[in-house]
Formats: C-alpha cells, structure tokens, sequence
C-alpha cells in the first residue's frame, strides 16, 4: 500500500511539471495584451536600459504604425525607426547602422494592425503575475534572430517592459514609466538627417 502511495504522488507531480513545461500559452492574456497594443496610437515617456550590464537612461516615443524613438541621456546614440527600417546612430562617428523593422522582433509592436495569434508570429510562453503578465514571442522561422518578452500591468493594462535577445545571446531589458498618449509629433521626428550608412547588406549608401 505504501509503494502505491509513494507512486501516485510520484505520477502526480512528474505529470505537473511536465504539463508547465508544455503548457500553451493563455490566449486570454495574448488577446488583453492585443487589444491594449491596437488601443494606443502614440505614447511618449522615460525609459530605462540595461544591456549586457550596460544601464543607461532616456526619452521613449511611440507613434504606430512602425514609427520608434529612443534618445539616450548619457549614451551618445540614438535608435529611430521611420516605419520601414531601423537605424542605430551613432553621434560619436556620425553613422547610421540599418535593419529592416520587420525583422526585428520590435517590430510586432507598431505594426498597424496587431494579431499575435497570426501566421507570422508565435507567442511561445505567457506569465502571469500578481500586478504584471508578459508574453514571450519571436517572429515564424526567425527564432534564431531573437525573441522579444513583453511585460505589461494587469490594472489598467500598460506597457512595462521589453526584454529582448537577440542572435547571440545579447540581452537589453528596458523598462518604462510616466507613459503618456501622444499622437502630434513634429512632421520629420522619426526621420534622421543625411549621415553616412554602414548597411547590412554590404556597401555603403547614404540616408537623407
């Protein structure tokens, strides 16, 4: 009877972790995070970043679809996305380092219309917490270029953070506070002046 007893609790607790380890993910969570995302069109307000032991300070701006801004306060960079790519200027060498927005996992948050249960996007793990749930999601075939957690506050709903790894194992966690909707951003904020560009498909060019 005890070897009984002793089995069964053994069964029971291998059965619950194995179904943590393979839960899906709560679809009413990606479904409140999904709402709340096409909810905003523009928001402005502080960050914080540390990236690989790196902290550093600044202005975040928002403006969907696909526009993004990060103004480091000690960091002589900037990142700016005008909709269609990400730049990575460097002020120090007056250069602009380019990526395609899209295949960036930051890019699921400004697109136009936001479903994180289509095609293109896998949302691998959810988490809830007392005060916070996050989402844990990369981009369909590209999870080897990075993944993207999300975190955001259960009541009322807002954005709390990103972490984001990338290809080699980086990762820059960045934090938010005082967010606040903004949609009347100047005509040219998320556009950079004529630098010189170090492009990721070879060769230099030039972005005006």
């Amino acid at each position: 009877m005890k070897f009984i007893k002793i089995s069964t609790v053994f069964f029971s607790l291998f059965h619950f972790f194995t179904f943590s380890l393979y839960a899906a993910p709560d679809t009413g969570l990606v479904k409140k995070a999904e709402n709340y995302l096409n909810s905003i069109t523009g928001l402005v307000g502080d960050f914080s970043q540390n990236a690989n032991g790196k902290k550093d300070t600044g202005k975040f701006s928002m403006l969907r679809p696909g526009r993004v801004r990060l103004d480091y306060n000690s960091t002589p960079v900037q990142l700016v996305s005008d909709g269609e790519d990400l730049y990575f200027f460097d002020k120090k060498l007056d250069q602009i380092t380019t990526v395609p927005l899209t295949s960036t996992p930051a890019g699921i948050l400004v697109r136009k219309n936001i479903n994180l249960r289509t095609a293109d996007i896998v949302v691998s793990d959810t988490e809830l917490g007392d005060d916070t749930f996050s989402l844990k999601m990369h981009l369909k075939d590209q999870e080897g270029l990075g993944n993207m957690t999300v975190t955001f506050d259960n009541s009322p709903v807002k954005l709390n953070s990103w972490t984001v790894v990338d290809a080699m194992a980086g990762k820059t966690e960045v934090s938010f506070s005082g967010l606040k909707t903004k949609t009347d951003f100047g005509k040219n904020y998320f556009q950079l002046e004529r630098h010189k560009t170090e492009s990721t498909s070879g060769g230099d060019d030039y972005y005006e």
